[in-house]
């Protein structure tokens, strides 16, 4: 992989996770959870619906759009403005509706249709809430990712024949069809869980991945479109719901599978780790950076405003810097790892760091943004520009000394190269913290290093 340019969230590329669950998934996300990554399996002809359901969610701000959210325009990226709609009524999202005001969500990436008026005679069926990391407590707890639907309307729903799936294609083996027969009455709420191939047990043939955008797609007997939610991965670790239930814009949430979503405002902040938490304040439940599983050999875990883990200031020894020119002042970062490493905050600098170092003073670092990831067993190269995700300062052919820190001012790894040494290529033989720093590699930027 060489990405020079670019924003950063193209150029820091998160691995799909491992552990599909389901008949021949073949993408991962956590807890024997499946990615969204096309399949090339059997896929009918069936044209994904650009939005639908009570909310009409679709690719929004909140989801990586390009759109600018607030300035009550739509733009590409969002589905709605502020007030401006994009010519959407309520009746537009569901014949269920039959009057009433629509809203746009705050992330300017679903409508709130909760001030829609519903007819009492009709079923409204909404995706209500997912997750990528399985139920921790209750009916649904250790069976892996799972997703909520619920009947918002006055009547029962036949869903027979319906099909669910997080590929907008629907290939056969990563859709889900209920079947015939199966009903879902007003107000009820319907969990559908993870296959388990030892067990038999479960229903989804595909996972939600929690480091990556998903789309869950939901259409009935006719392939016509019902719901559709596009979710960024985090979000879904804990719980991503409908608020209120069936009818209201996405946002995180408390973990309520099978009964009514809840805020996470209402428990997180209580300090007491709740249900759909995984921390609260200063309270983390006995983690540790080391115990995440995700590489960390130290550090310090913190808890996120959103009760969720925030590893920033967690310790890494596979980070390393590999491989850089003073030509072209490109630089190559390597994680040598065997999970992702999340690089948010970090800085990469070529001003001599020492105990007196402050970052205030350096205009030239590069600070990597938030939910920025490095994925295991990749290279990163970061060109010399202005543009988001590029280094502004250059190396000087006389010699230079380039150091990668954590937020914390901790010095993941520093390099010092003499002059011309780094005039063609300067890299580290093998690849990673442990290789030796040599002289005149063949410049392999984004690749497996190499030799003179």
């Amino acid at each position: 992989m060489r990405i020079t340019t670019g924003s950063l969230l193209s150029l820091l590329l998160l691995a799909a996770c491992s552990g599909a669950a389901g008949p021949g998934a073949d993408d991962g996300g956590s807890g024997g959870s499946g990615g969204g990554e096309a399949s090339t399996g059997d896929s009918p002809t069936t044209a994904a619906p650009t939005s639908g359901g009570p909310s009409g969610t679709g690719t929004g701000t909140a989801e990586g759009g390009q759109g600018s959210c607030g300035d009550g325009k739509v733009d590409d990226g969002e589905l709605c403005d502020g007030a401006d709609l994009d010519g959407k009524q309520c009746g537009d999202l569901d014949p269920g509706y039959i009057g009433g005001t629509l809203a746009c969500a705050a992330n300017c990436g679903s409508f709130d249709a909760s001030g829609c008026e519903l007819d009492p005679q009709a079923a409204v069926v909404a995706l209500n809430e997912l997750t990528a990391k399985g139920a921790s407590e209750g009916p649904y707890a250790d069976k892996g990712d799972a997703i909520e639907l619920y009947n918002a309307g006055g009547a029962a729903a036949e869903l027979g024949g319906w099909k669910l799936s997080d590929d907008p294609r629907f290939p056969v083996d990563k859709t889900y069809v209920f079947p015939a027969g199966t009903m879902l009455a007003p107000g009820e709420f319907m969990v559908l869980v993870a296959f388990d191939e030892l067990a038999m047990t479960g229903e989804l043939p595909f996972g939600i991945a929690d480091d990556k955008e998903e789309t869950i797609t939901l259409v009935d007997a006719g392939d016509g479109a019902v719901d559709q939610v596009i979710v960024n991965g985090a979000d879904a670790v804990g719980s991503y719901c409908r608020l209120p239930d069936g009818t209201g814009g996405w946002s995180v949430c408390a973990q309520t599978f099978g009964a009514a979503n809840a805020a996470v405002s209402e428990l997180c902040g209580d300090g007491v780790v709740g249900a759909g938490e995984d921390c609260d304040g200063v309270e983390l439940a006995g983690q540790t950076c080391e115990g995440l599983g995700l590489g960390f050999t130290g550090g310090t875990l913190a808890c996120a405003p959103t009760c969720m883990f925030d590893a920033s200031m967690c310790e890494s020894e596979s980070m390393a810097i590999n491989e850089l020119e003073a030509t072209d002042d490109q630089i190559e970062l390597y994680n040598a790892g065997n999970q992702a490493i999340d690089v948010s905050g970090w800085i990469l600098t070529d001003d001599v760091v020492d105990q007196d170092y402050d970052p205030a003073a350096d205009p030239e670092k590069l600070v990597f943004p938030p939910q920025s990831s490095l994925a295991a067993k990749q290279f990163l190269v970061v060109a010399k520009g202005m543009k988001v995700g590029e280094h502004p300062f250059g190396l000087g052919a006389a010699g230079d000394t380039v150091t990668l820190l954590r937020p914390n001012l901790a010095v993941v790894d520093q390099v010092s190269y003499g002059p011309d040494e780094a005039a063609l290529s300067y890299c580290r033989l093998p690849d990673g913290p442990g290789g030796a720093w040599t002289v005149d590699c063949k410049p392999s930027f984004g690749a497996a290093n190499k030799g003179p």
